[in-house]
């Protein structure tokens, strides 16, 4: 059951072990395991990106995503069996799409050394070209800030929960945190 759409608690908070509740943020379910891990604010960069593909460019953007990324260190944040799961298999999708790539880039080639390689093996090149960039996406999915529904806020001072479950809500301490996506 979701209590409201955001919930948002200061990073201090979350930055130390044991203030936040017990319960899973998505279900609601109680604790499997508690994680740390840090939260980054999105950040977005002026600027035309069809300028910056030299490697100058590239390093001063660099820089100043650098300069303008906040980062909130969250300890002890509660994850349920059923999140556990759907992280690893997220990551299991993540690491064969990426290693498989790897290895369908790789096999013809070194094929190749060894026998007279037939015209097919290069579809296989080319279908892991295209599983490395897409491993991307199911390792994205199975990222925690992404399983919990969390994000940090522009300046990095709370930490911003997006549909959290009632019991997730119920065991945060009182006065700690608010409704609403911006701080106090």
């Amino acid at each position: 059951m979701q209590v409201t759409d955001l919930v948002t608690l200061p990073a201090e908070l979350v930055g130390q072990p044991g203030h936040v509740s017990r319960h899973c943020t998505r279900h609601g379910e109680p604790a499997a395991r508690y994680r740390d891990f840090k939260l980054q604010s999105s950040v977005k960069l002026e600027g035309s990106r069809w300028w910056s593909a030299n490697v100058l460019t590239m390093s001063s953007d660099a820089g100043d995503y650098a300069k303008k990324v906040k980062v909130a260190e969250v300890t002890g944040w509660p994850l349920c069996s059923r999140c556990l799961r759907m992280r690893a298999r997220w990551m299991v999708v993540a690491a064969v799409l990426f290693y498989g790539g790897l290895l369908a880039v790789a096999s013809p080639f070194v094929a190749a050394i060894f026998v007279d390689v037939p015209g097919w093996m290069a579809g296989v090149g080319a279908a892991g070209f295209v599983a490395l960039p897409v491993s991307a996406w199911p390792f994205s999915r199975g990222s925690i800030p992404r399983v919990i529904g969390a994000r940090t806020s522009a300046d990095g001072a709370f930490v911003v929960v997006r549909s959290p479950s009632s019991e997730f809500v119920s065991g945060l301490p009182d006065g700690e945190w608010h409704r609403g996506g911006s701080g106090p």
